[in-house]
């Protein structure tokens, strides 16, 4: 076998380099032993396997190899998600109460041995040969990349800092944390943060002239500088976007160059809240009818006391109806109680019922573990009357994509009650793992529609802010006008045909991501997919069951019509034998393109 170095596109859709010498096979870059063997690579010559980041998508198959002898190196700041990976899933915080989202959900399933830590700076030596090491975090915090130097190139290998010419593919991966005045802006409120790591990180590589860089997937790209400075001119000009019109300008003003503090303009759109909307506290507001009857929004922390010291004095009577704004648990984690001690009536909207039955169906963030079923369900534009006050429910895809509104109208006066997708700022858009979605009348953009339909007077209501506020017709055409903006903007940015591949993690996913299971019996799941591109697409995803399962229908092709969802059956039968929890995995192809193993479900089998 000659000396050589390759650059392979491997059918699971990560680009693979292949050094050769004295016989041995150098990875960087990871496939299963059968892809390797269709490319021309022996898998049992493998004898290191160099990985940029943790995510399994672009690890698959790295168990196998090293049961053949191959030797991992990885991140040494990443190790113990390689050798310790049950340790991570074994902690429920990544999905209950989650307020944080790295490591990723994309760790690898099961533990794998390192032989290597790679370090900044480091030289890694093989046969000869030299490979550099540098650290450079963005989607993954401990990410690396690799430079080979051979005659007058000089490949870079870059994870996921890169995706064809200037181009990101997941821009969901990339939450980060800011500090603020007095504090810190914590993932759960920031968009996008990483982003600056990406851009630096490219610079960090960009210093050592390479003259090809080669990410975990999508086209090489053989003009770096172009593209780095593509990057980070996209990059800049979708976090401005974003930063005009967020809310984070009132929960954290001048937390951006971008974007001044501009509070005291922000506050000249603040309200007084009619007599008859009381701030009890917390995140509830109890709209009082002219007997003292109650109806309550959302309900968490010590409300269900307030409520019983509201009634003890007099100033309330009994609580009748309960309105869930969103599902999420800062708003639903004492519904249950106060249901059970005012026998009050809870209302739910179609758009979060079936989050609300089984919260454990679904990762997202800040979800409340216990189930909270539905007195009533509403429909959008469904209205009814309580006491002397007309109410109308209405769908809201705005902070979440699982939100609702309710508007309270008594004589002249209207209040809208928005759960938190909007604050004096502008949109609560800051946290993409709710699913915030771009386009014409979807996502933020059907919100601000609403608020069009409803006329500048409506007085908009956000748990989280004193008071009310509200938007002039200007300034909701404006944020419309922004939106419709940034949606050119990230499709410039994203490799995708849609942006919102790039920017909704919840596009594929298995449902119910967690259940309880009993041993040797099989367990069913449903892939749900919503095809956000505008023409059909053929979809096609398997199972990746740990030691101890077989598939019993372990894949399946669905053919979607654009912008439509689609859900199939999927099942594994796990030993009798077995005990614990097992992570399910999911591969997923677009046509034909391999995204791998991308999307997961927990089971714990007893």
């Amino acid at each position: 076998m000659n000396d050589s170095f390759e650059v392979h596109a491997a059918r699971t859709g990560v680009n693979l380099g292949a050094m050769r010498r004295e016989g041995r096979i150098l990875l960087i870059g990871c496939a299963p032993p059968s892809e390797l063997a269709r490319l021309g690579l022996e898998p049992s010559a493998v004898e290191w396997v160099l990985l940029t980041h943790h995510h399994r998508n672009v690890a698959e198959g790295l168990g196998e190899l090293v049961a053949l002898g191959a030797k991992p190196a990885v991140p040494e700041a990443e190790r113990v998600l390689f050798e310790r990976a049950h340790e991570r899933w074994a902690n429920d915080a990544f999905r209950i109460h989650a307020y944080h989202y790295h490591p990723s959900t994309r760790t690898l399933r099961e533990d794998v041995p390192v032989a290597h830590g790679l370090t900044h700076g480091e030289r890694f030596l093989w046969r000869g040969a030299a490979i550099e090491c540098l650290a450079t975090p963005g989607p993954s915090s401990g990410g690396m990349s690799f430079l080979i130097r051979e005659a007058d190139t000089t490949r870079a290998f870059v994870g996921e800092l890169i995706c064809g010419g200037g181009k990101l593919r997941d821009f969901h991966l990339l939450q980060g944390r800011r500090p603020v005045k007095d504090g810190e802006l914590m993932e759960y409120h920031g968009f996008g943060e990483r982003a600056s790591d990406v851009v630096r990180s490219l610079e960090t590589v960009m210093a050592h002239n390479p003259t090809e860089l080669v990410p975990s997937a999508g086209s090489i790209v053989r003009r770096p500088a172009g593209a780095a400075a593509a990057l980070r001119s996209r990059v800049e000009s979708c976090m401005r976007s974003y930063h005009s019109i967020s809310a984070c300008r009132w929960h954290f003003p001048g937390a951006w160059p971008d974007a001044p503090d501009v509070i005291a303009d922000l506050r000249k759109r603040c309200r007084p809240l009619p007599k008859w909307v009381v701030e009890i506290g917390g995140t509830s507001r109890l709209v009082m009818a002219a007997d003292r009857s109650g109806l309550l929004i959302d309900c968490a922390g010590d409300v269900p006391e307030r409520i019983a010291a509201m009634r003890a004095d007099g100033r309330l009577g009994r609580v009748e109806e309960l309105w869930i704004t969103h599902y999420h648990d800062d708003h639903v984690q004492h519904v249950n109680v106060l249901r059970e001690r005012e026998g009050c009536s809870v209302l739910a909207h179609h758009t979060m019922d079936a989050i609300l039955r089984s919260p454990e169906s679904y990762c997202l963030p800040c979800l409340d573990p216990n189930p909270i079923v539905p007195d009533r369900v509403t429909e959008h534009a469904e209205s009814w009357m309580w006491h002397d006050m007309k109410l109308t429910a209405f769908d809201l895809q705005g902070q979440t994509l699982y939100d609702a509104a309710l508007l309270v109208e008594r004589g002249s006066e209207r209040v809208l009650f928005v759960g938190d997708s909007f604050t004096p700022g502008g949109l609560d858009d800051y946290c993409a793992q709710n699913r915030n979605l771009l386009g014409k009348r979807i996502g933020f953009d059907r919100s601000l529609a609403l608020l069009e339909d409803l006329g500048p007077d409506v007085l908009l209501v956000n748990e989280h802010v004193p008071g009310a506020f509200v938007f002039s017709s200007a300034e909701v055409r404006e944020m419309r006008r922004v939106l419709d903006e940034r949606r050119r903007l990230f499709a410039e940015l994203l490799d995708w045909d849609d942006p919102n591949f790039g920017l909704d993690p919840l596009w594929v996913r298995l449902e119910p991501y967690y259940r309880k299971a009993p041993a040797g019996k099989p367990v069913e799941w449903a892939v749900c997919i919503h095809n956000h591109s505008a023409t059909d697409r053929r979809f096609r995803v398997e199972l990746r069951v740990p030691k101890g399962w077989r598939a019993v229908r372990g894949a399946a092709s669905l053919k979607l019509s654009g912008g439509r969802q689609g859900r199939a059956a999927l099942s594994a039968i796990p030993d009798a034998e077995t005990r614990g929890r097992c992570v399910i995995g999911l591969s997923v192809s677009i046509e034909r393109r391999m995204l791998g193993d991308i999307a997961e479900a927990i089971v714990d089998l007893a």
